[in-house]
């Protein structure tokens, strides 16, 4: 059973970039693929150099930073069974790789928690994996996990410039349900540190329901961009 672990990155920092590329390192990967779309020289340096230290790490280079385009990009580079769309700032257990090899063919996703230990950042933490297990949507922070065939079936991420993990677990939906591991992925809480929890909250949950009503995913994105600076 083959993995393919996809990173998307935009900018990141160098640090950020170098912990990518060890994540090679988890026991049963089997190629690192980095769709890089980042703009700055020192970030596309460092990927470079990251991708001289392992033949498994392919970087594949892309037009425009919208994470839909760059997964599915580097989707079709790779043949693996199974392909695992991380975001960068996201840690993962050395043993996250083993478990999904573990599992029906299919989809799923981790639970996760943040690197803090505070009752906000928990209760944060708890609410996102309780709505997942009830309504089967899963989001980028929780890496999601699908089989190729599945993949290919549904057509892939829609390339949208926003909300593509939702869309792409409505999609998975009309084949089967979710597979919920329990091991726990840590997603970085620089967004809601900068932000405050109740703006953040706030803002995502008001965009979720414009999604719901309609509204074009190129508008969402206009009003979520600010936050990620």
């Amino acid at each position: 059973m083959r993995i393919a672990l996809i990173v998307p990155i935009y900018n990141e920092t160098p640090e950020t970039v170098y912990r990518v590329g060890e994540l090679l390192n988890l026991d049963g990967v089997s190629e690192l693929i980095i769709s890089n779309a980042s703009n700055q020289p020192e970030t596309n340096e460092t990927i470079r150099a990251v991708e001289r230290t392992d033949s498994k790490i392919r970087v594949v280079e892309c037009q425009f930073p919208q994470r839909a385009y760059q997964m599915n990009t580097a989707a079709q580079l790779s043949d693996a069974d199974i392909l695992w769309f991380v975001h960068a700032d996201t840690t993962l257990p050395k043993s996250a790789a083993k478990s999904l090899t573990e599992q029906p063919q299919g989809w799923g996703r981790f639970d996760v928690r943040f690197p803090s230990n505070g009752i906000s950042m928990n209760l944060v933490a708890f609410m996102m994996n309780l709505r997942s297990a009830i309504s089967g949507i899963c989001t980028g922070d929780q890496a999601i996990f699908v089989s190729r065939d599945l993949f290919d079936n549904v057509g892939g991420y829609p390339n949208i410039a926003l909300m593509e993990d939702i869309a792409l677990s409505k999609r998975l939906l009309k084949f089967t349900r979710p597979t919920r591991i329990r091991t726990t992925v840590i997603t970085s809480a620089r967004r809601w540190e900068k932000n405050g929890y109740i703006r953040t909250i706030g803002l995502m949950w008001v965009l979720r329901f414009l999604y719901w009503l309609g509204v074009a995913p190129d508008t969402l994105a206009r009003h979520y961009r600010p936050m990620q600076k």
